[in-house]
């Protein structure tokens, strides 16, 4: 039952083969009825049924199921289904038959964490982590008043403004049916509580500038996180509006959230500034318009530490106006370590371009304590990557898409940036990016560093119809 063999079931039957259920199965009331077969409570139990059988008991199933198989065979179940849909389809009360009350458990469905946080303005942040196929969520606080009802499956936090959480909040997962709603899985009850914070584990900085419609959310996600004892380490990089009496809120609030407030400096000084000041053995970056599922900064930490890596990646949905769509992703063998080598030559062979982000990765704080992103005006992500690659000797990666890239709030990214300034700048960008790396890269891994920046110019090239970017190669190539 738990492979979904309910098909054999019927071609069992069929072939004139008795059955052994187990307690609980939709087909125990026929099974009985017709003497078709045993019902156990488990196979241990099957085993001492069948020891104790009689061969005149195994005949006497053998005939019930004789006379019981031709209706399988001549379809007589398939039809009286197809009959009664169609009957439920034209009846007036079929959108009127009440909803099952209890819940049909689905082994593949399951909750497997649920949190609820106090979140900024009075509302609260509540996250969940479902495993297997819905059609949507059903969302009650703990009297059993329904509060939300979402289709969005891939959907894991839900802000709800203006309540209070005394009684708790609980999500059930459903799929349609003609007789309404079937909840396949519900979770455990979801309640407010204090939690006491050791040394980190890991740290997750978030550089924010102006980001007051959505700094909260991105704070609650990190809150919710699975794994215990996470450091949030918020850089308040010069904020003319709100976001640093948010960040101030969550401070007072949370124990393990720590807020540093600082000049305008740009995204790379204050990912700089959230490094200096993160405690943990594994640091990872959110851009403050994103989120993270709730179990990502545990899976990534688990794996590194089984596998013993550097850094810990994982695959990326974009979220559009059109819904999500992928935008990270690598084709390698999951929860393994991969010499930092092998994953280099593998971003050269199959295109880098949006591996280079920094924020779906987590670094051993070891590995980028003391490097520090360069202060460019633009692309320090792809400048920082490579040279930190350069440097890790695992790696491992995990396609789960725990990070979401949303792009429905705030538009701007990296490629955005690079598609909106002049030729001259592009250019400028380019060699700044490559410099970096070149220099400060390993030296031991130099020739892997120059093949990428080779491969980088010859598509920039391609790219923007501009041959200055073969002539600065050549330039590069016997600078380094």
């Amino acid at each position: 039952m738990e492979r979904s063999n309910s098909f054999c079931f019927a071609r069992y039957l069929a072939a004139g083969l008795p059955v052994i259920l187990p307690v609980g199965c939709s087909h125990q009331t026929l099974v009985e009825a017709n003497h078709l077969g045993v019902v156990v409570n488990s196979l241990e139990e099957a085993v001492e049924v069948i020891e104790r059988m009689t061969e005149e008991e195994y005949r006497e199933y053998v005939k019930a199921v004789e006379q019981f198989a031709p209706a399988l065979r001549n379809g007589y179940f398939t039809k009286r289904c197809l009959i009664e849909t169609m009957q439920a389809f034209c009846r007036k009360d079929a959108g009127r038959v009440p909803v099952p009350e209890g819940v049909y458990e689905a082994g593949e469905c399951r909750f497997d964490y649920v949190a609820l946080n106090e979140s900024y303005g009075g509302n609260l942040a509540f996250s969940w982590d479902f495993h297997g196929e819905a059609d949507g969520f059903l969302i009650y606080d703990g009297a059993g008043n329904l509060l939300r009802n979402t289709r969005d499956l891939r959907q894991h936090y839900l802000l709800l403004k203006g309540r209070k959480g005394e009684n708790g909040i609980i999500v059930k997962a459903y799929v349609e049916t003609l007789r309404g709603k079937l909840v396949l899985a519900e979770s455990e009850l979801a309640c407010l509580r204090e939690r006491s914070f050791g040394s980190p584990k890991v740290s997750m900085v978030i550089p924010a500038y102006n980001a007051e419609d959505y700094i909260a959310r991105c704070i609650d996600t990190a809150l919710a996180q699975s794994l215990p004892d996470v450091e949030i380490v918020v850089v308040d990089d010069g904020s003319k509006d709100s976001t640093p009496e948010i960040i101030d809120w969550y401070v007072g609030r949370y124990d393990n959230v720590v807020a540093i407030h600082q000049e305008n400096g740009g995204v790379a000084a204050a990912r700089n500034t959230g490094i200096k000041q993160a405690r943990g053995e594994y640091i990872g970056f959110i851009d403050s318009d994103d989120r993270i599922r709730p179990n990502m900064v545990e899976r990534l930490y688990r794996s590194a530490k089984k596998n013993d890596c550097d850094m810990s990646i994982t695959s990326v949905y974009r979220i559009t106006e059109k819904g999500y769509e992928v935008f990270v992703w690598h084709s390698v063998e999951e929860d393994k370590a991969i010499k930092g080598n092998d994953f280099f030559r593998m971003l050269n062979t199959r295109g880098w371009m949006y591996s280079m982000v920094v924020w779906n990765k987590l670094y051993k704080a070891s590995l980028i304590k003391g490097r520090e992103f360069p202060l460019i005006a633009v692309g320090e992500d792809t400048a920082w990557t490579p040279y930190i690659l350069s440097y890790a000797d695992r790696v491992c990666y995990l396609n789960d898409y725990s990070y979401e890239h949303d792009r429905t709030i705030c538009s701007h990214s990296l490629v955005d940036t690079c598609q909106n300034v002049s030729q001259e700048e592009r250019f400028r960008s380019y060699k700044n990016i490559i410099s970096f790396y070149l220099e400060n890269g390993n030296p031991e891994r130099k020739d892997l560093l120059k093949d990428f920046a080779r491969l980088d110019l010859a598509s920039a090239r391609r790219a923007y119809a501009n041959d200055a970017y073969e002539e600065l190669w050549q330039q590069l190539d016997a600078e380094f």
